[in-house]
């Protein structure tokens, strides 16, 4: 709930409820954890929260996976443009602490426990942001067995932002693109909040701006909402049943989702944009579609039909629905364009393209 409160209060849009997002109403969900040894001490350990763009309360469970905490500070310090105030710690049973605390935005938390002398890399530490991401179980950095985190690869990360569409005001400007994402790699070194939350979240997987977290938050809300409506909704049925040609989402374009009808596209759209969260986002295929949706599953299902002599030659195939067909691939492109006109007519809904089979690694033997 927090990820689309933030999302649509920034661009002030109304968030619509569900029972999912009432239970969590209020809770962030855009933090990550890391423990270090302390050098100043023989049984202290040092732990860092960082929390991304999102507003609300956090929660922090510590425990040992062996052996009770013999002490930990009762605040661990905010600092960051979203502190509202230091996260307090209370003992549990069991020797654990539970912390708690809210932030209004970007914040890092400093904190420590104290575990018996000696003991300090004997056993896992965990640090777990209850109920939600940024849950670690780990030995704490400088032991021997610990996982160190690792900065993400420059090529890796300007990769990813060209896919997600991140750098399009520098679009022709490499130089400057490179700037950018070395500046996010520095801000990751330096443990700015945003930078090591979005580094570590599977979902994002390099460091972002704090804008850029809220940017594709955002997207992933109109996203879902949009597919709530026409997957799992009847919206396409009570709508478009003739002419719903499907949609694709297009993240280097800036988050774009592309819709296609087949008959009175316009009018259907606006229709559909009425319905939705970010209607400035939603546009018609640049090229009118033939067919619908339902057409082309029929054709792709049964595709290709298993005494045809198209079987053996296919490696796989796909539907592309901002082209309006069906995409195949295989190692033999002029054979297969031949087969396939002369088994479903010239005219038919195929892209044929270069791809060779799929490998398929050997699983390990557990022996």
């Amino acid at each position: 709930m927090a990820a689309l409160a933030v999302g649509l209060c920034l661009l002030g849009i109304a968030a619509p409820a569900s029972p999912a997002a009432e239970e969590n109403r209020g809770r962030a969900r855009d933090c990550t954890t890391e423990a270090m040894l302390d050098r100043g001490s023989q049984n202290a350990i040092r732990y860092v929260v960082w929390c991304g763009v999102q507003k609300g309360r956090v929660t922090l469970r510590i425990k040992r996976k062996q052996g009770a905490l013999s002490g930990f500070s009762p605040i661990a310090a905010a600092s960051g443009p979203g502190a509202a105030g230091p996260m307090r710690c209370r003992p549990l049973r069991g020797g654990r602490a539970f912390c708690s605390a809210r932030k209004r935005g970007p914040v890092t938390f400093r904190g420590t426990v104290a575990v018996p002398r000696g003991t300090r890399c004997a056993t896992l530490l965990s640090l777990n942001v209850w109920r939600w991401t940024g849950d670690s179980v780990d030995f704490p950095s400088g032991c021997p067995r610990s996982y160190e985190a690792r900065e993400r690869h420059l090529g890796q990360i300007l990769s990813d932002r060209a896919w997600y569409g991140l750098d399009r005001d520098l679009l022709g400007d490499h130089a400057a693109r490179v700037r950018r994402a070395e500046g996010l790699l520095a801000a990751w070194r330096r443990g700015e909040p945003v930078a090591r939350w979005t580094s570590e979240e599977e979902a994002f997987g390099m460091p972002l701006r704090a804008a850029e977290q809220t940017e594709l938050e955002y997207r992933d809300t109109y996203r879902e909402h949009f597919q709530d409506m026409v997957e799992d909704g009847d919206w396409v049925k009570r709508n478009a049943p003739d002419s719903w040609a499907g949609y694709e989402l297009d993240e280097a374009a800036g988050g774009i989702i592309w819709v296609g009808f087949t008959k009175e596209p316009e009018a259907l759209l606006e229709k559909l944009r009425r319905s939705l969260i970010a209607p400035e986002r939603f546009r018609l295929f640049p090229v009118q579609p033939r067919y619908t949706e339902a057409q082309l599953e029929k054709i792709w299902f049964s595709f290709p039909r298993p005494k045809s002599p198209l079987w053996h030659l296919i490696n796989s195939t796909s539907i592309d629905y901002l082209a309006n067909k069906i995409e195949v691939s295989t190692e033999h492109v002029d054979r297969v364009k031949r087969l396939i006109a002369e088994e479903y007519g010239p005219e038919a809904p195929f892209e044929v393209v270069f791809g060779r089979p799929a490998i398929l690694l050997a699983a390990s033997n557990p022996s």
